[in-house]
């Protein structure tokens, strides 16, 4: 059972992780977007938690 419930701890850390480093990504300037690569339109790739 606790391994269940660390494995869905780390996938809600892991989302958590991932949402905070998409928001601050989206947050720089047009030209360094561009320049790192980082599409104009942020597609919606939220990871799917496994339950």
């Amino acid at each position: 059972m606790f391994k269940s419930l660390n494995r869905i701890r780390a996938a809600f850390a892991q989302a958590s992780k991932r949402r905070r480093t998409t928001r601050q990504l989206n947050e720089l300037p047009p030209e360094i977007r561009k320049d790192i690569g980082w599409p104009q339109s942020a597609q919606d790739d939220e990871i799917r938690l496994p339950f």
